[in-house]
């Protein structure tokens, strides 16, 4: 950056004449911009992190105690109701067996009824390799 770079070479000149006071605040104000540009780039992350929330939260329904996303006609899902409401966190529940399905991080499970994971489809000539 080219503040640091100015800074830097103020700073040398200030070191090789013998300033040695101005010196040390040109490095008091690189270590303040340095907290600056990390807290910075914290806020960003941050921002960054509830717009990606807020754009899953318009899609997330509530619905057979597990929520899905809905997009475009597309249901996907299911996902943990107690991780999403306790941690804003999307974790895919798997299916246990017959309409039972069991979150992976808290371990809490429910019976979604009817539901059952979609399976992969083999390709019909899979099974000449």
């Amino acid at each position: 950056m080219a503040i640091f770079d100015e800074l830097k070479t103020v700073g040398k000149v200030l070191q090789d004449a013998g300033k040695i006071e101005q010196y040390q605040q040109i490095l008091d104000a690189q270590a303040k911009m340095l907290e600056m540009q990390k807290k910075i780039y914290d806020l960003e992350e941050e921002i960054r992190s509830l717009n990606d929330r807020l754009k899953i939260k318009d899609d997330l329904c509530f619905e057979n105690n597990a929520y899905w996303i809905k997009k475009a006609g597309m249901k996907d899902g299911p996902f943990c109701s107690g991780c999403w409401d306790s941690e804003h966190k999307l974790m895919r529940l798997h299916t246990v067996n017959m309409g039972l399905v069991r979150c992976p991080k808290c371990k809490s499970s429910m019976n979604l009824g009817e539901y059952q994971e979609p399976r992969t489809r083999i390709a019909p000539w899979a099974n000449r390799l």
